[in-house]
């Protein structure tokens, strides 16, 4: 009682104290718009990196296409039911995840404010993101709805944007490494004695040749994907940090808790996927090396061993995708981009809480 009243006389005490909840009011609600903001970022760069590169995509699905089996033993050569089975599946766990995601933040707010009013009989706007208008859009009814359409219209649209760009990313390393692997198979058994030796050289010779167009297809697909890649770690460590940092303040309701942790789950989740897709490509296009010494190469003669020792070497060169050619993409991108969002987290709390809840 005594602070409060010396706190009321003393002027500059009490601008200082409302100072200080202020600031930390508004980091609270910065981290708390911050990883929506970094969500729309990724999915804009992702969009933008297709539209500029709309024609080298269009030339890789076009040769995708032409090296693809027709017809149906070799489809099933290819294991093409099994292949197509793997990327429904992830394809649909993928697109579930983030439809729960865009709806759980959108809708939540409207529910929280239903169960509120049948509880209090008061209404209270809330919209499903903190984005700052020049104007009260919570003032009347009309502008509500607007707003709060347009607000599910966007995160909806950027939903798509990260959603299709992977998935697109998806189904090229999933027809690289069904290549891969039947090159693989290929060259393994390439030189069984059944095979007369001019038939063992043309399937070796087309060995070689599709091995030549699939390190084309993987240096393109590396040159267009790695700049988008590269943000997608960076901002996804971030956006991991300040989704935990939110997650574990104290004073966090519980609907925001829900949303937050639905939110860390599908950031964690697509950057596994991207992780999961390069670690597919790095492993599949490095066992070709392995197809080709277990073929009976010492059998036969100079020359066929020479091909087969070209082939040899340059597979035990694996492809891969990088994030802006630094980093491989692989299951070990994915454990280093969980550290350092934990870094980030750790450093965030301690500055944040060493200063008594603010800056």
């Amino acid at each position: 009682m005594i602070l409060l009243e010396f706190t009321q006389q003393n002027a500059p005490l009490k601008s200082f104290l409302l100072s200080q909840v202020s600031d930390e009011v508004l980091f609270l609600e910065l981290t708390a718009l911050a990883p929506c903001t970094i969500f729309s970022s990724i999915a804009l760069i992702k969009l933008n990196m297709i539209w500029w590169n709309q024609k080298r995509l269009t030339r890789i699905v076009n040769k995708l296409e032409e090296i693809f089996p027709k017809t149906e033993d070799d489809q099933e050569e290819y294991h093409i039911r099994e292949t197509r089975r793997e990327s429904y599946m992830i394809t649909i766990y993928f697109s579930v995840s983030y439809m729960i995601l865009i709806w759980v933040f959108n809708l939540l707010p409207l529910i929280v404010s239903i169960m509120d009013y049948m509880d209090t009989g008061i209404y209270k706007r809330q919209l499903p993101y903190f984005i700052w208008y020049p104007f009260n859009p919570t003032k009347t009814a009309k502008m509500f709805m607007i707003m709060y359409v347009q607000q599910n219209w966007g995160a909806f649209v950027s939903m798509i944007g990260i959603l299709g760009t992977d998935l697109f990313f998806g189904c090229f390393i999933t027809q690289l490494s069904m290549q891969f692997k039947t090159l693989t198979h290929h060259l393994t058994f390439i030189t069984t004695p059944r095979r007369a030796k001019g038939l063992r050289n043309a399937r070796l010779k087309s060995a070689i040749e599709r091995h030549h167009t699939l390190i084309d297809l993987c240096a393109e697909m590396e040159d267009i994907y790695n700049f988008s890649i590269l943000c997608n770690f960076v901002l996804s460590s971030l956006m991991i940090c300040l989704v935990g940092f939110q997650s574990t303040n104290p004073d966090v309701h519980f609907d925001i808790l829900f949303k937050y942790v639905m939110f860390l789950i599908c950031a964690m989740w697509q950057v596994f996927c991207l992780c999961y897709y390069g670690n597919v490509l790095l492993e599949t296009s490095q066992a070709l090396s392995w197809g080709a010494f277990c073929s009976q190469w010492h059998r036969e003669d100079a020359e066929y061993q020479k091909s087969i020792l070209m082939i040899l070497m340059r597979a035990q060169r694996p492809q891969y995708v990088t994030a802006g050619k630094f980093s491989i993409v692989s299951l070990r991108s994915f454990t280093a981009i969980l550290s350092t969002a934990f870094s980030y987290f750790t450093l965030l709390r301690s500055v944040y809480y060493d200063n008594g809840g603010g800056f």
